[in-house]
This record gives structure tokens, C-alpha cells and sequence, in this order.
């Protein structure tokens, strides 16, 4: 039985842990080639070619930093070198710092919007032709209930996720013509090692999170590799411009 995913070709952006990690490991096995890319987790991003590697998957590691055009441009012709093309992009890489409103510090702030923002910017316009080089594709960007509801003390971080959510709905616009679907995944709490301090610390923290969550659990990171798939995949030839909330039920904004 096909998937539908065999063959095909996809870069995903901070790909050695988390929500992307678990969306690698799952194009992978249904039967895509997929390349990664990874900023300081050399290790990681190691262990995980060689895992993939081990069950038969073809799949490239790419050390790039996610605030550089010139790293996305060198990304996508790594992918185009090794595979002929590519058909889709997951804009997953990203960083969750505070920002209160009244900090002097703007370190965070310019880290955030150089990378959640302005990045999104420069890897999609070097993903973007190479997609129309194929034919047309798909892209998947993730963003969060905090661009949605906001965060308090996370200003500039939910400020940088409804940047993505707008972007979506514009490219979806522009890029529509083109071939090219545009949509997007808004995850809530996800228990990934980007959340360990305040998930896997206190057990009272942990279930006051836990009591926000009408089904009662927190959801790990496959459990958006799954959604990022289907919006990837065949099963969503006429879904574009959406924004899937993947939140267990905790904002209902759909």
C-alpha cells in the first residue's frame, strides 16, 4: 500500500528535537526523503541520521542558523544537488524567550524576531523557487496559541507567531497561482525538551498546565508530526491558507 509520500522531498527546519524531530522521523517513514537542519545539536542531528539510516531512509543533516539567507539558499541547493528537487518545506525552527514589557534588555527580543520572523522571511524566498523548479509544492509553518490568545511575559513571542499565522494567509494568496499550498499548524503546551523547565520540573506546575487540557493530557510532539504530514500530504490537495490548531482542545479559535 503507497502513502502517497514515496519519492517525495521535503527540508524541514530545526529538525534535531521536538515537534521537529518527530515530524522528520514520521515523512521518513512514510516514505520521503527528508533533509533537516540543525543550528548547535551536532549530536543529535547525528544520531538521528544514523537511526534513519539504520531502517533505510534517506535523509541529510544541514548545519544552518535560522536568522541566515545565505544558509537557506546553501540548504535548498544541498537538497536540490542530492535529490533533483523539492517539493516541500516545514518552517518549524524557532526560539521561545521571555520578554516582559517592561525589560530593558532587548536581546531577547531582537533573538525572537530575528529568528521567528525576519527568518521565516529569508527561508521561505530560498524555498520558495525551488519549489516552482518542481512544479509546485507545499509549505507548513509553525506557529502557536500564543500568536492567537497571547502570553503573558512573552510579548515578542506571540507577537512572532501571529506574524506566522498572518504570513500563512498571505502566501496562501500569493504563492496559490503558483502551485504552491501554504498552511499552518498552531500547537499549544507540547512536552518537548523546549518546554522541559516548565513541564518536567514542578509536579504541581505540571498539573496545574495539565487541568487547562479538556482531554486531560499534554501533547507530545508526534502528536503535531501527524498534522504537519497531513497538510504535507495528498489527503490536503484542497486545504490552503488554514491554520490547524493541534492544541487538545485548549483555545478554540478554529
Amino acid at each position: 500500500m503507497t502513502t502517497g509520500f514515496e519519492a517525495k522531498r521535503f527540508l524541514i527546519t530545526g529538525g534535531s528535537r521536538g515537534i521537529g524531530e518527530a515530524a522528520v522521523r514520521l515523512l521518513s517513514d512514510l516514505g520521503a526523503k527528508v533533509a533537516f537542519t540543525y543550528r548547535i545539536r551536532t549530536d543529535a542531528a547525528q544520531a538521528l541520521v544514523a537511526s534513519l539510516r539504520a531502517q533505510g531512509r534517506d535523509i541529510i543533516a544541514i548545519q544552518a542558523d535560522q536568522r541566515s539567507r545565505e544558509d537557506a539558499l546553501a540548504a535548498v541547493a544541498t537538497v536540490e544537488e542530492a535529490w533533483g528537487g523539492l517539493d516541500g518545506y516545514v518552517g518549524n525552527a524557532g526560539v521561545w524567550l521571555p520578554t516582559p514589557v517592561e525589560a530593558d534588555d532587548e536581546s531577547n527580543l531582537t533573538t525572537i524576531l530575528e529568528t521567528n520572523v525576519t527568518g521565516i522571511f529569508r527561508w521561505n524566498a530560498a524555498v520558495v523557487p525551488a519549489l516552482r523548479r518542481a512544479g509546485g509544492g507545499a509549505i507548513v509553518l509553525v506557529s502557536s496559541t500564543a500568536g492567537q490568545r497571547g502570553e503573558a511575559g512573552y510579548g515578542a513571542y506571540a507577537a512572532s507567531k501571529g506574524a506566522v499565522i498572518s504570513l500563512t494567509k498571505t502566501l496562501a494568496t500569493e504563492l496559490g497561482p503558483q502551485g504552491i499550498r501554504v498552511n499552518c499548524v498552531a500547537p499549544g503546551w507540547v512536552d518537548t525538551d523546549l518546554s522541559a523547565a516548565a513541564l518536567r520540573g514542578d509536579p504541581a506546575e505540571r498539573r496545574k498546565v495539565e487541568a487547562i487540557f479538556p482531554l486531560g493530557h499534554i501533547p507530545v510532539a508526534e502528536d503535531i508530526a501527524g498534522p504537519i504530514a497531513f497538510l504535507l500530504g495528498p489527503g490536503a490537495v484542497a486545504v490552503h491558507g488554514e491554520i490547524l490548531n493541534v492544541n487538545g482542545g485548549t483555545v478554540l479559535c478554529g
